[in-house]
C-alpha cells in the first residue's frame, strides 16, 4: 500500500517536468529550422528584389543621352621671348659708351653701343683729300690730252706724247674711282662702329662696359623680343589631335597670375623629340593685361577622351539604392553603373559595361 502511494506520487511529479521539457525541444527545434531555411544573404536578396518589384514610376519622361567622359590633361610651360639674338661686334675697338643696361628697351635707333671711332674717322678723312688730289691731277691730265690732241692733228707733236698723257689721264681717274669705293668701305665701316639691335627690343644680358677693348667676333650683348610671347610645350599625338579640334585659339591659364588668356598655335615642329616622342608646339601670346616677360608658368587643359569607356550623366538621373548607383532606361529597366567621380556642370562620370556613349535614360526617375 506504501509502495504504490509512493509510485503514484513520483508519477504525478514527473509528469509535468516531461511535458515542459517536451515543449521546449520542440520550440528549439523549431527555431532551428527557421533559420537554416532563410539565411542573412537571402534576406538582402529578398529586399532587393522586393525593392525592385515596388519601384515608383518615374517622376517625369525626360529623357538624356549619355556623352562620353572627357580625361584632362593639364600641361604646364613657361613664356619666352618671341626672337632672340645674340648681338656681335663686326669691328674691333675701345667701348666709348654703352646705352642701355639689362631689362631696358632699344629706343628707335637700336643703339647699344658705341665703339671709339678715332682711328677709323682719321683713314676717312686721308681718303678725302687723296680724293681732292686725284681730282685736281685729273683735271691737269684732262687738259694736256686736249691740248696735245690739237697738236698730233696738226702735226705739231708726237704721238707718243699724246699716248702718254692719255695714259696719265686714265690712271688718275681709276685711282679716283678706287678712292671712292675705299670711302664707302670707310663710311661703312663707321656704321659698324655702333652696335646696334632691332629696335623695341629688350637687354636680356650685356657683355660689355665702357672703356674695354673688345676684338671682331666678340659677343656684347643678348637681345630679346618680349612685345610678343611664346610658350614651347610637347604634346603626344593624341594631344595634339585634340588640340587642333579646339581651333585657332586656346586658353591659357596663368597660374602665378591667376588670369587667364587667349593664345593661338604659332609654329609646329615637323619632327619630334626622339626620347619623350612627342611632338614640339609653341602657342604665341600677343594681347594680355599684364608684364611682358619670360618664365611666367602657364597651364594648358587639354581635353581627352576616357579611356576606359566613362560617360557622363546628369547628377539628377542617378538611382541610389542598398549603396550601389543605377540609370533607368525609358521603359522602367534598372542599370547599374559604377560611380567614378564629378564632372563639370553637376554631372557625375560613370562607368559600366551596359553602357555607351549615345544611350538614352530617364533624366528624373
Amino acid at each position: 500500500m506504501h509502495i504504490y502511494k509512493s509510485c503514484s506520487r513520483i508519477f504525478l511529479v514527473g509528469l509535468p517536468l516531461l511535458l515542459a521539457g517536451i515543449f521546449l525541444l520542440g520550440g528549439c527545434g523549431s527555431e532551428a529550422t527557421t533559420e537554416a531555411a532563410v539565411p542573412g544573404s537571402g534576406l538582402v536578396q529578398a529586399a532587393e528584389a522586393e525593392a525592385q518589384s515596388q519601384t515608383p514610376p518615374p517622376r517625369s519622361t525626360e529623357t538624356f543621352v549619355a556623352q562620353s567622359a572627357a580625361r584632362r590633361s593639364a600641361l604646364t610651360g613657361f613664356t619666352r621671348a618671341r626672337n632672340s639674338m645674340t648681338l656681335v661686334t663686326e669691328e674691333s675697338g675701345r667701348v666709348q659708351s654703352v646705352t642701355a643696361d639689362v631689362g631696358d628697351t632699344l629706343g628707335a635707333n637700336g643703339l647699344f653701343a658705341q665703339l671709339d671711332t678715332t682711328f677709323i674717322r682719321l683713314d676717312l678723312d686721308t681718303n678725302r683729300t687723296d680724293q681732292q688730289r686725284l681730282k685736281s691731277d685729273l683735271v691737269y691730265n684732262k687738259k694736256e690730252k686736249e691740248r696735245y690732241e690739237a697738236l698730233v692733228k696738226n702735226q705739231n707733236a708726237a704721238q707718243s706724247t699724246l699716248d702718254s698723257n692719255v695714259r696719265a689721264h686714265q690712271a688718275a681717274l681709276q685711282q679716283l674711282r678706287a678712292k671712292q669705293v675705299e670711302e664707302r668701305v670707310l663710311i661703312e665701316r663707321m656704321k659698324r662702329f655702333s652696335l646696334t639691335g632691332p629696335s623695341g627690343w629688350k637687354v636680356i644680358t650685356r657683355y660689355v662696359e665702357p672703356g674695354e677693348w673688345i676684338t671682331k667676333g666678340e659677343k656684347v650683348a643678348e637681345l630679346g623680343r618680349y612685345d610678343v610671347l611664346l610658350i614651347p610645350f610637347a604634346l603626344t599625338s593624341e594631344e595634339y589631335r585634340a588640340l587642333k579640334d579646339m581651333g585657332e585659339t586656346v586658353s591659357l591659364r596663368l597660374t602665378d597670375l591667376n588670369s587667364t588668356i587667349q593664345a593661338q598655335v604659332e609654329r609646329v615642329s615637323p619632327g619630334f623629340d626622339p626620347q619623350s616622342r612627342k611632338i614640339n608646339v609653341d602657342l604665341e601670346i600677343s594681347k594680355g593685361d599684364f608684364e611682358f616677360r619670360g618664365g611666367i608658368r602657364c597651364e594648358l587643359v587639354i581635353e581627352l577622351p576616357d579611356p576606359g569607356g566613362a560617360v557622363e550623366v546628369p547628377s539628377s538621373a542617378l538611382i541610389k539604392a542598398y549603396e550601389e548607383h543605377f540609370l533607368m532606361t525609358p521603359d522602367g529597366k534598372r542599370v547599374r553603373v559604377v560611380l567614378l567621380g564629378s564632372a563639370d556642370g553637376d554631372k557625375r562620370r560613370v562607368s559600366s559595361p551596359d553602357v555607351q556613349p549615345g544611350d538614352i535614360f530617364l533624366l528624373h526617375p
